[in-house]
């Protein structure tokens, strides 16, 4: 690898490292995160295939 010397090399293993970390961050925000999603009978969460509606 004749193009990449050991700083670029470092600089992007630092850079992919950051890029990781922040989409952690992301997830863990966005999973932490309440949705309100209908539940009860009126909306059931699984289509019923066989109902002729």
């Amino acid at each position: 690898m004749r193009g990449l010397d050991r700083k670029r090399l470092g600089l992007l293993g630092v850079a992919f490292v950051l890029v990781v970390g922040v989409m952690e961050v992301l997830a863990l925000k966005l999973g932490s995160m309440e949705l309100p999603l209908p539940t009860g009978p009126e909306r059931p969460a699984v289509a019923d295939t066989n109902s002729q509606d």
